[in-house]
Order: C-alpha cells, then sequence, then structure tokens
C-alpha cells in the first residue's frame, strides 16, 4: 500500500512540475493603450511606430512583453488611467494633471511641438502671448505645455478642438483657422501621406519641446512595472533606439 502511495504520488509530482515550471516561465505582459499617431506610433507602421519600438525593447528589457492596442486619443487616456484590462498608456506629455494621474517614466523620446500655418498667411511670434490674437487648431485631450495650457485654461488663448492632428491639419489647409499646434514630425509625416506640403510650413521656435513619457496607472503594479521600465532606461539609450528604428526599420538615416 506504502508502495502504491508513493508511486501515485511521484506521479502526480510528474504531473503538477512541468505545469509549475510553465507557470513560473510565463512572460509577463506590460498592456498599455496608445493612439494612431504617426511616426511615432501606428498600426501600419514598421515595428508599430518609433514609439511603440523604443517601449517594446524597454519593456522585453524589464522582463515584459508589450501589448499595445489603439485607440481615439480620449478612449486610449480613460483605458490607460481606469479600464482595469490595461496598466497604461503611451506616448504622453507631462502634465500636472497627467503626473497626479499616473506614475510617469523617464523619457522615451522628444516632441518639436510647432506653430504650422499656411506659407501664404505665416504668423510671425517670439513670444507665446503674441499668439493670443489669433484661434489656433488643437487637438482635443492633448497637452501642449505649461505656458500655452495656462493661456487656454484662462481662456486668454483661443483655441478650437479637433479629435485628431489629421482633422486639424485639414482645417489649417481648408483655411477654417490660421495657425494648428502639431508635433514637426507628426506633420511631416501626415503631409507625406495627405499632400499639401508646399503650402504648410512650421515655426523654426518651439512652442514646447517636450519629453515622451509611459503613463502608468496609479497603483502598486503599475508602480513596479514603472521603476523596472525605468531601470532598463539606465541602460537603454532611447536616442540610440530611435536612430536604430530609422536606419533599420524605415530605411531612413533621420526623422522624416
Amino acid at each position: 500500500m506504502k508502495r502504491m502511495l508513493f508511486s501515485a504520488t511521484l506521479l502526480l509530482a510528474q504531473v503538477l512540475l512541468p505545469s509549475q515550471a510553465q507557470t513560473q516561465a510565463a512572460p509577463k505582459f506590460m498592456r498599455l493603450a496608445t493612439l494612431e499617431w504617426p511616426p511615432y506610433t501606428g498600426l501600419l507602421l514598421p515595428q508599430d511606430g518609433l514609439s511603440t519600438r523604443i517601449t517594446s525593447v524597454l519593456a522585453k528589457a524589464a522582463g515584459y512583453r508589450l501589448l499595445s492596442a489603439s485607440f481615439a486619443w480620449a478612449e486610449t487616456v480613460e483605458k490607460g488611467e481606469k479600464d482595469p484590462s490595461y496598466d497604461g498608456y503611451f506616448p504622453v506629455y507631462y502634465s500636472s494633471q497627467r503626473d497626479k494621474n499616473c506614475y510617469l517614466s523617464q523619457p522615451i523620446g522628444s516632441s518639436f511641438l510647432g506653430l504650422a500655418t499656411l506659407k501664404n498667411a505665416p504668423i510671425n511670434w517670439t513670444q507665446l502671448s503674441e499668439l493670443t490674437a489669433y484661434r489656433l487648431g488643437v487637438v482635443e485631450g492633448y497637452a501642449n505645455g505649461a505656458e500655452f495650457d495656462a493661456a487656454v485654461k484662462d481662456k486668454s488663448q483661443p483655441v478650437e478642438t479637433a479629435a485628431s492632428d489629421a482633422l486639424n491639419l485639414r482645417k489649417l489647409l481648408d483655411g477654417k483657422v490660421r495657425g494648428i499646434v502639431i508635433d514637426k514630425n507628426v506633420l511631416a509625416y501626415t503631409l507625406m501621406r495627405t499632400g499639401g506640403a508646399p503650402q504648410v510650413q512650421v515655426s523654426s521656435r518651439p512652442i514646447g519641446l517636450l519629453p515622451l513619457h509611459v503613463c502608468f496607472k496609479r497603483n502598486p503594479a503599475a508602480l513596479a512595472m514603472r521603476d523596472a521600465f525605468d531601470l532598463a532606461l539606465k541602460s537603454n539609450d532611447p536616442a540610440a533606439l530611435e536612430t536604430e528604428y530609422f536606419l533599420t526599420f524605415t530605411g531612413a538615416a533621420r526623422r522624416p
């Protein structure tokens, strides 16, 4: 009887041990919401875009596998901050409100935020306060730098919102707004895809030079994920990953 019990116990252990080993070896997932924001993120881009590629490499170095899903921006924020199926969202600009809602990663890149206008109707400015004379197009829910956002909040800077950069650009080309606030690389990519590049120019002076972050949800598990992600950043240079991306995955030596 003892021999039979021992054999049964041994057999059970042989069945369970592989399962336990598989459980221990199972990958940890980093589930992040994102948006269509080429060339940084986009389902039709190589490696789903520059920021997705960088975030994926850093997630792997931190011991995670990145899983991302794309939504309209307002839904991206909602899912990243509140939906239990997600650990956060990316890429995001810093804002004081976002810093309260998220555990922000260290920067994974940077964004030159400029003012795009029609070449035949330029806006000449040296200080942001001079832009208050114009109603400018912005994307709803986007942070556009502390100074500009403060002017919008106190209603000294008139703005007209759109759901996306592409719709904002369409308004500019149709003459419905005098200028739009847009990332320089996003503008170049969008014009390349839709046309209109000869008609549009972007300011050499930035409205903001803004770092890009991953926003991790405000809970202990996501905080641990953020800390592991930031640790991986110390041994992986986002600028080098950016250069690799454009050379390897797009065949371009520099940004579009």
